[in-house]
């Protein structure tokens, strides 16, 4: 008797655990959906779209990270970077700075985590976090110019006392979409894209994944 309580038990945690890592999966699967609407609306310059879907996104992303243990696709680096731009275009600096310090952990070469870091800081107006985010972003050597140069730019007016915290963030989150839009234009006009649509940072060169690849790409 005691040994078949230990096995149904054992059977009931077993399909909780199973039932807890499905609801993470899907989870993300649904914040993956919402970004890749949200990229696409950023990319076409429909900023109140793209909001409504990063603030689903970002959701959909915070419910998968929440659970215990997050599925293990939840926490890939390119999944976590979805994240945490998700949360920073919801506004939600500090889960952006969170999740983007967990995808640095998976990833130190991903830039995004730097920057989305940097500009969440900004926002939050602690000054001194918002340069260390930033320079650790120009460290990292990017090759994104245009983005590189603005934030340059900005880490010395910051430094010599000009301009404020929201200026920054304003003029970078600016020439970020013009990066992004130079390098989607660059991938068009390519036979080798840098970054092709079936990368694990897709968005850096495309404003949507593969076909085959949308919604179920990790």
């Amino acid at each position: 008797m005691k040994k078949t309580s230990i096995t149904v038990l054992t059977s009931l945690l077993v399909t909780a655990l199973l039932a807890t890592s499905a609801l993470a999966w899907q989870s993300t699967r649904i914040g993956e959906r919402n970004f890749q609407r949200a990229w696409s609306a950023y990319t076409y310059k429909r900023p109140e779209a793209a909001k409504q879907y990063f603030t689903a996104a970002a959701a959909s992303f915070a419910e998968g990270l929440a659970q215990t243990p997050p599925a293990r696709s939840t926490m890939f680096a390119s999944n976590l970077a979805k994240a945490g731009m998700s949360f920073y275009y919801a506004g939600r600096y500090q889960e952006s700075i969170d999740t983007m310090a967990k995808a640095a952990e998976k990833d130190d070469r991903l830039w995004e985590a730097f920057l989305y870091s940097g500009l969440s800081y900004a926002r939050l107006d602690n000054k001194a976090k918002t340069l260390v985010q930033f320079q650790a972003f120009l460290k990292a050597s990017p090759a994104q110019p245009l983005l590189s140069t603005e934030v340059s730019n900005q880490v010395n007016e910051l430094e010599m006392e000009n301009g404020s915290l929201t200026d920054a963030a304003a003029a970078i989150e600016k020439a970020a979409l013009a990066q992004t839009l130079r390098n989607i234009n660059f991938g068009q006009d390519s036979n080798t894209p840098i970054e092709r649509c079936s990368g694990r940072y897709w968005w850096r060169y495309n404003k949507a994944p593969c076909e085959k690849n949308r919604v179920d790409y990790r």
